[in-house]
């Protein structure tokens, strides 16, 4: 299945179902979306809800915002996990991993170590056709990787779910063929 393909379905999935309004990024408060969540009073989620595909709320005009936005959405919609902190002193690193990974391969910054601070752990959307779908359709895609044990198989989902990960970077990049690479670098 090609990525305009996995895309096209989110889309459609996200279009069909109605969900609750994501937390923002920072004003969100746990505790009080828990008290009009009964499935979220009691904390975290040991599994995410089945199927959960919660539609993407309205672009705050800041990029970066927007990737923390949605991955925190996912996160809470999806299993009651507490929100990730924007983590602005990586942004600029991840965006140069994103371009050099343009280059070079996935996570090929990441690996080498071409700038700090990043993170402990990295997700990467390689040659998506917008920064929009990398947002809704990339994010998604990863976080229907799980839940499994298999690392090679699950390992965004579980970059993304894992509770001893406070921060988040995101980064951006433009490669020369136009398609889009982020990276989302975790700490």
């Amino acid at each position: 299945m090609t990525r305009g393909t996995v895309s096209a379905l989110v889309l459609a999935l996200l279009g069909g179902l109605a969900a609750s309004p994501a937390p923002d990024t920072h004003a969100f408060r746990p505790e009080a979306a828990a008290q009009s969540s009964k499935t979220c009073r009691k904390g975290p989620l040991s599994r995410p809800r089945p199927g959960c595909a919660p539609a993407l709320r309205p672009s705050t005009g800041n990029l970066y915002e927007d990737c923390v936005a949605r991955i925190n959405q996912l996160r809470w919609d999806c299993q009651c996990l507490p929100p990730l902190a924007r983590w602005k002193e990586g942004e600029q690193c991840a965006t140069q991993e994103a371009k050099h990974d343009s280059k070079h391969g996935p996570h090929a910054g990441f690996n080498g170590g071409i700038c700090k601070p990043h993170g402990l752990a990295q997700n990467e959307c390689p040659d998506w056709p917008s920064r929009a779908e990398v947002i809704e359709g990339c994010f998604q895609a990863m976080w229907d990787e799980g839940p499994g044990k298999r690392f090679s198989k699950h390992g965004h989902y579980v970059n993304m779910s894992n509770p001893d990960y406070e921060r988040v970077a995101c980064g951006f990049a433009k490669a020369a063929n136009g398609k889009i690479w982020s990276v989302q670098n975790f700490r």
